[in-house]
């Protein structure tokens, strides 16, 4: 079978426009053969395509093989110990640093995940060849978020999350091999001393091979990633480089040069919510072909081989059944002028729907027909669209990959979002480039340009949408509107029916 070549073909990224630019040319590194056996463990076995089965990829075990998407749980543990200034001393310092979702160690859970605390979207997963606990991640990761506003709270899963750092994340990897305590001498010592304590499976015959094959994948790793790792350093939380993150997987698949555009075209991390009324998966609509293959491709830039997903065909259908029926979200948690929201409603389905689609009393989508924006008319920044080369194109196009089951094109636009649980999902924009719906309802010309960011603040009822502060103050973050990638241009619409009716919109958008 060689239909598991199309899986690497990217869709959830955005386009490149076809003016002349001058591009940068990353590496090509080989496609090697499999040197290692494929670890199956038992739960990875789905023998019907179910949206249970669904559910679990994405809140637990995760799509692939351990030996190439995971880390031996002691290693792991002696990671942390050995560089705790990097990846923080345990797993809630960890969680912090990264922008995870924390989850506190529950010593009496029968649950492993839980009695280590490990964060939301990580895993152990029992190798059946050596009975060694790897650590591995889901889609939680990134698409879970605790969210806190004034008298409550909410652990949303499928949100995305604003807070994680999932480039940061993956430098820390390849900082820690130039650090004099990264040896397999040294990481053997304390791997066992880890697995002794917790008492975890470590058997001897196959310490030295698993210590050393990860010390010997952490170094490559470090060395094939580093122009990505140059490109993504500055990142924001919450934001990821979709396109450039392919750029490597697809030139190993092809053996192509592929160039990199000059800017980075950040994305924030998208809610999966909407994914039930898409037909693609992006920003912009970009990757064409059957969901089920586009809800697993980003597995494959994380190092999922093809070979995994051949003898897993119901992985993706099943994560695609889960994402087509969404778990319930809490609604807006602050009072609601219920006339106004009426009269919201109806400016909304007279200047909104034909774009955004109309929604049923509970917020559920009825009809909504996905569409693609030119820039030329909703006037956003253009650096995301730009992120993909020509080269890249003709890779992602190329028919030995795909075998025509996918198809990536450049749209020249935004597709506009399904608005359920609109409320919860700031920032706004395809890089979260609007803290809230209130500046959005901002004329353009009159949005800040330099905000500072304050995630660890309640969430904003008033502004619906994340804390900021003055300019000077302490935060998070600072997003500058006048980076490459972050301007507060574009999409006037809400703002061009005056203050009045677009704070009347914005209260019926509480209601969905």
């Amino acid at each position: 079978m060689r239909w598991g070549r199309i899986f690497a073909v990217v869709g959830g990224c955005l386009i490149g426009c076809s003016s002349p630019r001058r591009e940068s040319v990353t590496p090509v590194v080989a496609r090697s053969a499999i040197e290692v056996p494929i670890s199956d463990p038992y739960e990875y076995g789905i023998d019907r395509i179910s949206r249970d089965a669904g559910k679990a990829i994405f809140t637990r075990t995760g799509v692939g093989d351990p030996y190439r998407t995971g880390v031996p749980y002691p290693i792991f543990l002696a990671l942390l110990e050995a560089f705790p200034r990097t990846f923080g001393a345990d797993t809630q310092a960890l969680a912090g640093k990264f922008g995870f979702v924390a989850r506190a160690a529950n010593p009496k859970s029968e649950d492993l995940d839980e009695r280590e605390g490990l964060p939301i979207g990580m895993h152990l997963t029992i190798d059946p060849i050596t009975n060694v606990p790897f650590v591995v991640t889901n889609c939680a990761l990134c698409h879970a978020e605790r969210i806190r506003w004034n008298g409550g709270a909410a652990t949303v899963i499928g949100l995305g999350n604003k807070r994680v750092r999932i480039h940061a994340y993956d430098a820390a990897f390849a900082e820690i091999t130039h650090e004099r305590g990264f040896s397999a001498q040294h990481l053997a010592r304390l791997a066992a001393m880890q697995a002794e304590a917790r008492h975890l499976a470590w058997p001897e015959r196959y310490r030295d091979i698993l210590v050393g094959g990860t010390v010997a994948a952490l170094d490559k790793r470090a060395t094939e990633r580093t122009p990505l790792r140059e490109r993504t350093e500055h990142g924001l939380p919450g934001r990821v480089a979709t396109i450039e993150s392919f750029v490597l997987v697809l030139g190993q698949l092809t053996g192509r040069a592929i160039s990199y555009a000059p800017q980075v075209g950040w994305a924030k991390v998208p809610d999966v919510i909407g994914f039930a009324h898409r037909v693609t998966l992006s920003w912009d609509g970009s990757g064409e072909g059957p969901m089920d293959l586009l809800a697993v491709e980003a597995d494959v830039a994380a190092g999922v081989r093809v070979e995994w997903m051949q003898h897993h065909p119901f992985q993706g259908a099943s994560l695609g059944a889960y994402l087509r029926q969404p778990e319930s979200r809490p609604g807006f948690p602050g009072k609601i002028d219920r006339a106004l929201a009426e009269r919201g409603h109806k400016l909304f389905e007279d200047n909104c729907s034909h774009c955004h689609g109309t929604y049923a009393a509970d917020g559920r989508a009825l009809d909504y027909d996905e569409q693609v924006v030119k820039l030329e008319d909703i006037g956003t920044d253009a650096s995301r669209t730009e992120a993909a080369t020509d080269s890249f194109e003709r890779a992602a196009n190329d028919p030995a990959l795909t075998l025509g089951y996918t198809k990536f094109r450049r749209t020249f636009g935004y597709v506009p979002p399904v608005l359920t649980n609109v409320w919860a999902r700031a920032p706004f924009g395809h890089a979260g480039q609007w803290p809230s719906l209130a500046v959005l309802a901002t004329p353009p010309a009159q949005r800040p340009t330099n905000i500072v960011v304050d995630l660890d603040a309640l969430y904003d009822l008033t502004t619906v949408g994340v804390a900021t502060r003055a300019t000077g103050e302490p935060g998070t973050y600072t997003q500058d509107a006048t980076s490459p990638g972050f301007s507060v241009a574009g999409h006037p619409f809400l703002a061009d029916l005056g203050a009045t009716d677009s704070r009347a919109v914005i209260e019926y958008l509480k209601t969905l």
